[in-house]
């Protein structure tokens, strides 16, 4: 039994290594059959071929010897390994652990997730240093090191003359050019708003079957079709890709929209009430602005298959499906747990708009807890772009 064990578990480590060697540096032979081949060798021809050389035309000798060589050979040979190349073995079995139930079976298989959780649960004992790092909360995943603001930039705004409300002028990009319109700046709207009228004039399509959101207003729960809106214009300031809301009631004398928190996001306000004046400093832009908050609200996230968490560990996949109009690229989907880390999944390289993409999210599970917050979980997008 313990030779059958060793070379079970020696199989499974040479495969490991094997596979992640490949990942680094592709050979002409590399796939699946070799690996096999050269793991079958190591683990089981060579003893096997070192019993035979021993007690060639000895029958009983050879049987006596295949009972305790391949213990010996594949016991021995694991046990120099983890002592000398621990964080090698620990970052094979961490990465690469059930590559071989996830070939043939998928990411979501029950055997996938026992093999992956057996091969992090083995790593961290032979390296912990070598553990994933967590998180303990989602902010911690995307806080930068430092926040910029382009003061050259800044953008001046006064208070309306009664006090009680902030105008701002926001240009769009029209079919027959640039249209200004007033714009109220609301910290209490999630989302930028146009009406149907400003829609037709920028010659944004609103679908019949645009997602929907229901939004808590004074007047109580509205709901509106979200669309997408190539860019908007605030002083010197040119904001890309933003989703946002179809409200004709968003509408009034004064003002043809509001002005909400996903373009906020994009600035640092200051605000001098004595002297009735708003002060809008810009972020200094990404190359490639992060549009996860707007994006979030037009794909659908689900876990494909059961949401077991096997030894302690997560190895689930993400449905991610795009309701929107337009593709989404990179998109990164995050299992944030009520009592425990944010798992970031691994990214989908582009998402059609109706099309679905899968994203691998693996890590250490929460301890589980009690009542209702017993290993509970949200599913959130953590990064995405236009």
């Amino acid at each position: 039994m313990g030779s059958v064990a060793s070379t079970v578990v020696a199989l499974w480590v040479i495969l490991s290594l094997g596979k992640a060697a490949l990942a680094h540096n592709a050979a002409v032979l590399a796939g699946g059959l070799w690996l096999w081949v050269v793991a079958i060798v190591v683990s089981i021809a060579l003893p096997v071929a070192l019993a035979l050389w021993k007690n060639h035309g000895a029958p009983r000798q050879l049987s006596q010897t295949l009972v305790w060589l391949p213990l010996a050979w594949n016991g021995g040979g694991l046990a120099l390994a983890t002592q000398v190349i621990p964080d090698v073995i620990g970052a094979a079995l961490r990465g690469n652990g059930a590559w071989v139930a996830a070939d043939r079976l998928g990411d979501s298989h029950a055997a996938t997730r026992v093999m992956s959780a057996l091969g992090h649960h083995a790593a961290d004992r032979l390296d912990p240093a070598g553990r994933e790092p967590t998180f303990e909360s989602l902010e911690a995943w995307t806080e930068l090191s430092e926040e910029q603001v382009d003061r050259s930039k800044a953008i001046s705004v006064p208070f309306t003359e009664e006090g009680t409300a902030i105008l701002m002028d926001v240009t769009f990009a029209g079919k027959s050019g640039p249209l200004t319109l007033p714009y109220l700046f609301d910290t209490g709207a999630s989302f930028t708003t146009i009406s149907s009228e400003t829609a037709a004039k920028l010659g944004i399509e609103v679908p019949a079957d645009a997602p929907v959101l229901t939004f808590n207003t004074a007047s109580g729960p509205r709901e509106s079709r979200m669309v997408y809106l190539p860019s908007l214009t605030l002083g010197a300031i040119k904001i890309e890709g933003l989703l946002v809301s179809v409200c004709d009631g968003c509408v009034n004398e004064r003002h043809q929209g509001l002005l909400g928190q996903n373009v906020m996001r994009e600035f640092y306000v200051q605000i001098d009430f004595r002297s009735e004046r708003m002060i809008v400093l810009p972020r200094v832009a990404d190359a490639r602005p992060n549009r996860a908050y707007d994006i979030a609200q037009v794909v659908e996230l689900t876990v494909e298959g059961s949401t077991e968490v096997m030894l302690g560990r997560v190895r689930w996949v993400v449905r991610v499906e795009n309701r929107g109009t337009v593709p989404i690229r990179g998109v990164i989907p995050v299992v944030k747990f009520t009592d425990g880390p944010a798992l970031r999944g691994k990214p989908i390289d582009e998402i059609a708009p109706g099309a679905v993409g899968r994203s691998l999210v693996e890590g250490r599970a929460p301890p589980d807890g009690k009542g209702e917050s017993k290993r509970r979980y949200t599913l959130g997008v953590v990064e995405a772009y236009w």
